[in-house]
């Protein structure tokens, strides 16, 4: 089942959100998407959403502050680092997005593994918490 919530146009882009602190015992990696990785992106999934690969229409029509990162993208990314955790293929997995993440960025993926299951995130260079979900192995 998947749920789509378009946010207000209206809603200002600067509204204050309080980012996560960094957990010391989660495996972590860094990644720096560009607009090639979104544009290819897009192309791989069929999605013409021009808020992720024209930055003109992403900022002055959308009012984002850049191009905008695909949620299934993050959840694909976050769903790899929960396989690599467990060292094997999750067999549960549900996501939910938190927070636009816009170009430039740095993106660090986060992971918490507890047993089986486990927690992966998504946060910006910020430590906004953008993209988060829970996994589960076999």
């Amino acid at each position: 089942m998947q749920t789509i919530v378009y946010r207000d146009i209206t809603r200002s882009q600067s509204e204050k959100r309080t980012p996560v602190a960094p957990d010391p015992t989660a495996f972590r990696s860094r990644l720096t998407p560009d607009s090639v990785l979104l544009f290819r992106y897009t192309a791989l999934t069929f999605n013409a959403h021009r808020i992720h690969y024209d930055h003109i229409y992403a900022t002055k029509a959308e009012a984002y502050p850049g191009l905008v990162l695909h949620g299934p993208l993050q959840a694909t990314l976050l769903l790899n680092l929960a396989a690599d955790a467990l060292n094997e293929t999750s067999h549960g997995f549900s996501f939910r997005g938190l927070a636009s993440l816009t170009l430039p960025c740095e993106m660090q993926l986060n992971c918490r593994r507890e047993g089986a299951t486990g927690t992966v995130w998504c946060q910006d260079e910020t430590s906004l918490c953008c993209f988060s979900a829970d996994y589960s192995g076999s």
